[in-house]
Formats: C-alpha cells, structure tokens, sequence
C-alpha cells in the first residue's frame, strides 16, 4: 500500500509537467493526470506571456520554439517518471546494485534535461535577443526547481 501511495503522488506530481501516454492508452488515474497537466501547461504559459514582455512578433516567432522545447522536455519527463516508478517499486528491497542503477538513471535523466537547454538555447536565440533568452531560461528553471523540490519532498531516504 505504501509503494503504491508513493507511486501515485509521484506520479501526480511528475506527470502534471512531464509527458505521458495517449488519451486512449492511459488508466483512469493516468486520464486525470493528464487532465491536471493541461491545466498547469496553461498556468505556465500565463506565467511566460505575463514575465516576458515579447512583441507579437516575437511571442510569434517564440511559441513554435517553445512547444518544440516542451515536447523534447516530455519525453525528458516520461524518462523521470519511469525511474521514480522504478524506484517506488523496489523501494522496500533496494540492493546495492538497485541503488547504483537507479542513481545512474536519475543522473543521466538530469543529462538529457540538460541537453535539452543547452539545444534550445540556440534555438531560441534565434528568435530572442539574448536577454530574453536568458529570461525565459530563469523562469523555466525556476519552475523546473520547484518541482524537483515537491518530488525530493515525497520520495523518501534509502534505508
């Protein structure tokens, strides 16, 4: 029952802005997370359009780069997911060979999540002064911040 709790809530709170299965594949549970990324996928967008005070041309040229970025950043998400999954699963009889291959997973997560950036940089650079790169970049990381602190604050320590 634990693990299963564990899973639900860190699914929740993962899923709500990582990417996740279609509509028609997903499970009552998954549906309704689903339901509750969509709506913090507006709240993020409210958030950018109000902190960074692009033109029309620029918010034009800006949200076919940034709903590229967020779709790379799902399947980025989709991967955290499945090693928090992983980890829920197992976490009444992890090993050392279970904590080393979680801890590599994890970290290679934070890679990918980088390379995603570092790409999109470049990307938005291109249509962004680099100001407003480095804006969009701060909240972006803000919020990414915020809820890698909800998921540490839910998962807990290995005995």
């Amino acid at each position: 029952m634990k693990r299963m709790a564990l899973s639900l809530v860190l699914g929740i709170t993962l899923s709500v802005f990582f990417g996740g299965k279609g509509w028609a594949q997903q499970s009552p549970v998954d549906q309704y997370i689903t339901l509750l990324r969509s709506d913090l996928v507006t709240e993020k967008a409210a958030l950018i359009v109000s902190n960074m005070e692009l033109s029309e041309k620029e918010m034009n040229a800006f949200w076919p780069v940034y709903n590229a970025y967020q779709k790379d950043l799902s399947k980025v998400g989709d991967d955290k997911v499945a090693v928090i999954k992983d980890y829920a699963a197992h976490i009444e009889n992890i090993d050392n060979a279970k904590a080393r291959e979680l801890t590599m997973k994890a970290l290679g997560v934070e890679e990918q999540r980088l390379r995603v950036i570092k790409k999109y940089i470049g990307k938005f650079s291109k249509v962004l002064s680099a100001k407003q790169v480095a804006r969009f970049f701060q909240l972006e990381l803000q919020m990414q911040r915020m809820i890698d602190l909800q998921v540490a604050a839910e998962l807990p320590l290995l005995k």
